[in-house]
């Protein structure tokens, strides 16, 4: 419902707002708001242009406030009253609530369905700040004497019911990730220094001299990059060790230490560069940014028929199951036309298992019950046979081991 913001006509009369807690049968908390608007038959009862608003209320950190129209809002009925819940804090919401209107003692006469909505602002769009009904009561019904709704002041009471959402004391999170971040490139404590030479296909780049160097932490790279730790060797009477790398352009490096260190490669770049990014991640084991570039080069490259072999040999050599697994599909969907136009010449031998097992996967709607064993707590070779790499590197994961790998290893260690 677009929400535009009334004309307002307020009461004279002091609005009371009644706060408690009522048990709930469902163990939930609900925040109690009675609304008392007085001389009720007196309020103006022109159509669309005189909405009554309450006195603000607060609720899971937001303010509130109840607009009642007491003769019908722009889509309501004559004679009906209307009446609309507004967010009017800064920013979105979203609320558990329910409406009722109390008779002279108290008893609920009429309640809505209790809503959870959303108010504010969402993809551009139109706000929605209000939400209600536009028919909630006859007019004739709450004047109607025999109903006993209205008091001998004739104050009409209307109670809000809003959910109260569990409150938690914020914790900041571990500083751990943030500590090493901020170690990237950090010179003063550094103990090894890695020389990087531009490769003579990207000489002329816009790359900085400056970026050739970058300063590293032993402790950090025999832990998380050991084969780049590897490089540099020790140092003696506790001089910088220094590393030159040649194979890699500055750039790409930099990418490669700062995954190291905790960092993100930006996604253009990850596609950008991704099969750099494979190569020089696959060279040092920096296994995770392979599988990340990996990820990105499958999103970004359109397998064609023009394509699919140099794609598959290239993921063959560089042991990138996802990607292979992508290209094999592809033969296994378009095997007709590519008999005639695609050289099978340099295919490997071993392929034509992952082939087989593309065409059998097509076949099945999912995974054989028998994948895993509950007696040994082990997965059959036969039911991951079938996995997506997907699914065998999410389990590769689970399992604590290194995701990196073809789908025959990985398959071997699961099933061990």
């Amino acid at each position: 419902m677009k929400y535009t913001r009334p004309k307002v006509h307020r009461p004279i009369n002091t609005v009371t707002l009644d706060v408690g807690k009522p048990p709930s049968s469902r163990g939930e908390t609900w925040k109690t708001f009675t609304i008392l608007y007085h001389s009720f038959e007196q309020l103006s009862t022109e159509r669309d242009s005189h909405g009554i608003i309450s006195p603000i209320f607060s609720c899971n950190g937001t303010w509130w406030h109840l607009t009642v129209f007491p003769c019908g809002g722009c889509e309501a009925p004559d004679e009906n009253v209307s009446i609309y819940l507004h967010n009017v804090s800064k920013g979105s919401a979203t609320a558990s609530f329910e409406i009722q209107i109390l008779d002279l003692n108290g008893v609920v006469i009429l309640k809505s369905d209790r809503n959870k909505c959303f108010f504010g602002v969402e993809d551009g769009a139109n706000p929605n700040l209000g939400v209600g009904w536009d028919d909630f009561m006859k007019r004739s019904d709450i004047l109607d004497p025999s109903k006993n709704i209205l008091d001998s002041n004739g104050t009409l009471r209307v109670k809000v019911q809003m959910k109260e959402e569990p409150k938690t004391a914020f914790v900041p999170p571990n500083s751990f990730a943030n500590m090493m971040k901020a170690l990237f490139l950090d010179e003063a404590s550094a103990d090894i220094c890695f020389e990087v030479t531009m490769p003579a296909e990207e000489e002329g780049s816009d790359t900085a001299a400056s970026d050739d160097l970058f300063h590293a932490h032993c402790l950090i790279l025999d832990t998380c990059a050991p084969m780049l730790a590897a490089l540099c060797g020790s140092s003696e009477n506790g001089e910088m060790a220094i590393a030159t790398i040649t194979d890699v352009s500055p750039k790409i490096f930099r990418h490669l230490l700062c995954h190291v260190y905790g960092g993100s490669v930006p996604k253009d770049d990850l596609k950008a560069h991704a099969k750099a990014i494979i190569d020089a991640s696959n060279k040092y084991s920096i296994v995770n940014l392979k599988l990340e570039a990996e990820e990105a080069y499958v999103d970004s490259t359109e397998i064609t028929i023009d394509n699919v072999m140099d794609n598959l040999l290239y993921a063959d050599a560089m042991n990138l199951a996802l990607l292979k697994e992508v290209a094999i599909d592809f033969l296994a969907d378009n095997g007709e036309e590519l008999l005639t136009s695609v050289s099978f010449n340099d295919l490997p031998g071993h392929v034509v298992k992952d082939m087989l097992v593309a065409t059998t996967r097509k076949k099945k709607e999912a995974v054989p019950e028998t994948a895993y064993d509950y007696e040994t707590c082990t997965y059959c070779a036969h039911g991951l046979s079938l996995m997506s790499v997907n699914d065998l590197r999410r389990m590769m994961y689970e399992t604590d081991y290194d995701a990196d790998g073809s789908r025959e290893a990985m398959i071997e260690a699961l099933s061990k």
